[in-house]
């Protein structure tokens, strides 16, 4: 069976701090952009204080250098990378006063933080009125085929996050006084070169369960033709309070 996302989740990043930014800060769009760049376009230009979610070793604080960000992440070991100021504190309990921020915003983390309702609750929270929520999050089931058959040989195929952002989002956020007003996709590609840049790759898909056995294959399928490019469709979310 495979383990709880909550220990799981808290484990991976202590052991592997930094390794989500590591690959797609090298993952581009059409346009040149990496997720993060196209995070940070949906951050109001005036906007002076951000509060980061899951922040991670904080790669959007560079992108946003006229304002003060603010990162707050549960591991120890994502933070001690992490730029500028942070707190170690759970996405639904931030001590943070409230109406303190412009914006908040999180990367890639929103379908594993919970329960949803709390989290957005103190996304609302934290927010000044008229304030913007920006999340990106991956769509797991529409990655390009090097994607999906990483999902298939580290067992995860069919298996969710722990908060499925479905066609309810919207509704989910209302409920917490958040008026979703944008919900897009982009598709960013990243290539493997070598094998340690694959091993690397692999170790950054969330797989709770997953042993030696399905770590090693995944990697030999990324080097059976090297280079190779991995997709990944990501969803953008933007919100008001």
């Amino acid at each position: 069976m495979p383990e709880p996302w909550d220990s799981y989740l808290v484990t991976y990043h202590d052991d592997n701090p930094g390794i989500t930014e590591d690959c797609l800060s090298n993952a581009r769009d059409g346009a040149g952009r990496s997720p993060y760049d196209w995070l940070a376009d949906a951050v109001p230009a005036d906007a002076s204080t951000v509060v980061d979610l899951a922040c991670g070793s904080a790669p959007l604080a560079p992108l946003l250098a006229g304002a003060d960000v603010i990162g707050v992440d549960q591991s120890a070991g994502e933070l001690a990378r992490a730029r500028g100021p942070r707190v170690r504190a759970l996405a639904s309990a931030v001590p943070l006063a409230g109406e303190c921020a412009d914006v908040v915003m999180t990367s890639m983390a929103l379908m594993l933080l919970q329960p949803l309702e709390a989290v957005l609750a103190e996304v609302a929270r934290l927010l000044r009125p008229g304030g913007t929520f920006v999340a990106t999050v991956p769509r797991r089931s529409a990655g390009s085929p090097v994607f999906a058959a990483i999902l298939r040989d580290l067992d995860q195929v069919g298996l969710g996050y722990p908060e499925p952002l479905d066609d309810d989002v919207a509704e989910r956020f209302a409920a917490s006084g958040l008026q979703l007003e944008a919900d897009e996709s982009a598709v960013f590609a990243r290539t493997v070169r070598d094998p340690e840049d694959a091993a690397h790759v692999v170790r950054s898909f969330y797989a709770p369960g997953a042993g030696d056995r399905q770590l090693k294959a995944a990697v030999a399928t990324l080097q059976r033709s090297t280079p190779v490019v991995v997709g990944y469709r990501i969803r953008r979310l933007v919100a008001r309070r």
